[in-house]
């Protein structure tokens, strides 16, 4: 299967949009605010449709695996259908890899949205087909959020639409390694793009340029993470990292992730930005995984997006 870039197309305010569950029964846990986000998101102009396991409940997952792919396999191929977005997160998303229909997922081109523990899926499915998707917001913990920032709503729809404007991410970023670097961009939770490693839906890291965020885990967790992708000659192919800010993340023994990442990466020349709104924060910027990013930190906008993202 040809990996060439292969772009869907944009999603407009009418167009419908189909939920899923991937991994934990988050909707099946918290029905209201599953609700609230459904009803969230035909508030921004779409129509919904709810997959038929996305509410359901197997333990510590909302469905068998052929389930989940089921619904979700239902959503790629359906027409009516102009997006797919993850319900939330979880654990489990990588029970799905094995059985994705790519396919499939390949001559019906439609972008996929997903955040925390989905963003695996997202980026084995860019590497396998090519398909630009979207690491951005969750249906339960970002669109049915009250008090989620109006900014990450608005990033989220232009960044559907293709809107140009998208492209530039502004966001106050502290550089610790100034510099240039251009890549197509492979972006998600770094414990769960970690369960890619060494599997046939690993990234391909060359030149890339690599943001990770987490939530909830200690600097020494994430620390043997990191140096697992640093063992396995991640960090020796990419062009640039970016890291993202971290949400409920404890230090240990004074040290943070910051600091972690810092001692990591000074053997390495590629430029380094920390302190990116994105994944688990509630102001979060949208990014499509696959699509050709710059950073530069001497520019007005020193994140750039510089291919297209959607088709045009």
């Amino acid at each position: 299967m040809s990996t060439a870039l292969r772009l869907a197309a944009p999603v407009s305010k009418g167009d419908r949009i189909g939920i899923v569950t991937l991994s934990a029964p988050e909707p099946a846990e918290l029905p209201d605010v599953f609700a609230r986000g459904v009803q969230a998101l035909t508030g921004l102009g779409f129509d919904v449709a709810v997959g038929p396991h996305a509410t359901g409940r197997s333990g510590y997952r909302a469905g068998a695996t052929d389930d989940l792919l089921d619904d979700f396999h239902q959503m790629i191929a359906d027409p009516s259908i102009a997006a797919v977005v993850c319900a939330g997160g979880g654990r489990n998303s990588n029970r799905l890899l094995a059985g994705l229909d790519l396919p499939l997922i390949a001559m019906n081109p439609k972008l996929i949205v997903g955040v925390s523990d989905p963003s695996l899926v997202l980026n084995a499915i860019s590497a396998r087909t090519g398909l630009v998707t979207l690491h951005g917001p969750s249906l339960m913990w970002d669109v049915a959020d009250p008090s989620s920032p109006a900014e990450t709503a608005e990033h989220f729809t232009a960044m559907l639409a293709g809107q140009s404007a998208a492209a530039r991410i502004d966001a106050p970023l502290t550089w610790t390694r100034p510099g240039v670097a251009e890549g197509p961009l492979i972006a998600g939770c770094l414990s769960s793009l970690r369960c890619l490693l060494g599997t046939p839906w690993e990234p391909r890291w060359d030149g890339a340029i690599l943001a990770v965020e987490d939530a909830f885990k200690t600097t020494d967790l994430l620390d043997q993470t990191f140096t697992h992708l640093r063992d396995c000659g991640v960090l020796d192919k990419i062009a640039g990292l970016i890291v993202g800010q971290s949400v409920g993340c404890e230090a240990t023994a004074g040290i943070t992730v910051t600091d972690m990442v810092e001692d990591l990466c000074r053997e390495y020349a590629w430029p380094l930005a920390h302190d990116l709104p994105y994944g688990h924060t509630p102001h979060k910027y949208t990014l499509p995984v696959g699509a050709t990013m710059r950073m530069d930190s001497a520019a007005e906008h020193p994140l750039t997006f510089v291919s297209p993202w959607v088709a045009v």
